[in-house]
């Protein structure tokens, strides 16, 4: 057989199969939903977009000059170290950066080997559920949950279940009501998955007395906390309680961090913190030739030049100003059909729309009025734990003088849903 007829074989066999066979089961899952951050189908904005859809550092905020001595500076060496592989738990400066912070937050004392980094928070939340979950096996979740993380869970195979929340964080008497519920079914949970400060989309910080009931009931029950503190530094006057991990010297408790919202995402530099024997378990699993050694000397250097202590001040005070001017337009110009709560700190307002207005239908709206917001049903784990009709509101990213616009454009949409003139 001549070249050209074994492609033209190949295409033929390869043309009748479909791809959705070949996928395994958890791609199979994800393939059969919307992505997460796609635009609605069919419609088409009858302005350029304003985001209140990313919750990514605010562009006028990134310290561009710090970040760009900091790569002069580890281009100008002349070893080959920024250029290649880099093995083990990851660049050592980082690591003691992040020991002594953790000290500087009188968190007890911890050495650098509690340090594993990763290609940012979502790369530790992947290795740790790589490492410690089977398929089958349970995990505990917030509900609404950050959806990016929902799918490092399915992507292992994980059965999540979901608990709800109030104002004061996860709700443990219901999570014991379901842990006992599970046992009657033989299954055992294995990981309670939190973002306990300014969660990712409530902005709720769970009190200290909820988090040492979470502990408390974690040790009875034996099943590992999964703590996301990527919000956790982005406090507007005061920082919250304790973090888990702190509470509990690390005994059960697993956090992953990151700088993506404090400097920039674009770095992807994130971290595991665990005791040593857990840390060393981890980069049994780790396969992926390091981390990239360019990025991480030069957040070294920019933490080396007692950059982050006033860049930080800086955006806690930009992200207090726009969320307090997000939320007066909101509530100047959609009382009675939005309530919600102001955040203490993060990046997020979690809207409850009033009864009867659909959000799927504000969503299709907002964007055709020119304004991308967030349906709230993809941070629901499942259609069980759904209570209400929701819209998640980012008001980091899109620039303080465009946020009373992009609230104009959402009251228009949600004032045409309540119509019945949705798009």
């Amino acid at each position: 057989m001549n070249d050209h007829h074994a492609q033209e074989a190949l295409k033929r066999i390869w043309q009748s199969r479909d791809v959705k066979e070949i996928a395994g089961r958890a791609a199979q899952r994800r393939m059969n939903t919307q992505g997460e951050w796609a635009p609605p189908e069919g419609i088409t904005p009858t302005k350029e977009i304003l985001y209140l859809s990313v919750g990514i550092p605010d562009t006028g905020s990134l310290p561009r000059e710090a970040i760009g001595e900091a790569m002069r500076h580890v281009l100008g060496q002349e070893d080959d170290a920024a250029l290649r592989y880099g093995f083990g738990l990851g660049y050592y400066p980082i690591r003691k950066y992040l020991t002594e912070m953790n000290a500087r937050k009188g968190r007890g004392e911890i050495t650098e080997d509690w340090f594993q980094l990763c290609n940012g928070s979502s790369g530790a939340i992947d290795l740790v559920v790589r490492s410690l979950i089977d398929p089958g096996d349970v995990i505990v979740t917030e509900s609404p949950c950050y959806m990016g993380s929902l799918g490092n869970f399915i992507g292992v195979g994980a059965e999540v279940c979901s608990i709800s929340m109030d104002e004061a964080g996860l709700n443990v008497v219901e999570l014991e009501r379901k842990l006992a519920a599970l046992k009657v079914k033989g299954k055992r949970v294995k990981l309670v998955y939190t973002i306990a400060t300014f969660q990712n989309p409530t902005g709720v910080a769970m009190s200290r007395e909820r988090k040492e009931a979470l502990l408390s009931l974690a040790g009875r029950e034996k099943f590992l906390v999964l703590e996301d503190t990527a919000y956790e530094d982005l406090y507007y006057d005061a920082p919250s309680s304790d973090s888990l991990s702190a509470l509990s010297d690390g005994y059960g408790v697993i956090a992953v961090g990151t700088f993506s919202k404090i400097v920039a995402t674009g770095l992807r530099i994130g971290w595991i913190q665990a005791r040593p024997e857990f840390i060393a378990l981890f980069g049994r699993m780790r396969f992926d030739m390091g981390q990239n050694q360019m990025a991480l000397r030069m957040m070294g250097r920019f933490l080396e030049q007692g950059n982050l202590a006033p860049h930080l001040a800086k955006i806690r005070a930009l992200y207090k100003d726009k969320m307090n001017l997000t939320a007066e337009a909101i509530e100047e110009n959609l009382k009675g059909y939005v309530s919600f709560a102001r955040p203490a700190g993060g990046f997020y307002l979690w809207a409850k729309l009033a009864d009867g207005i659909s959000a799927r239908d504000v969503w299709r709206t907002a964007f055709q009025e020119g304004v991308a917001v967030n349906l709230g049903d993809s941070f629901f784990p499942d259609a069980e734990s759904k209570n209400g009709e929701y819209l998640r509101i980012a008001y980091s990213w899109t620039a303080r003088d465009k946020l009373k616009e992009a609230v104009q454009r959402l009251t228009t949409a949600i004032r045409r849903v309540a119509d019945g003139q949705a798009a």
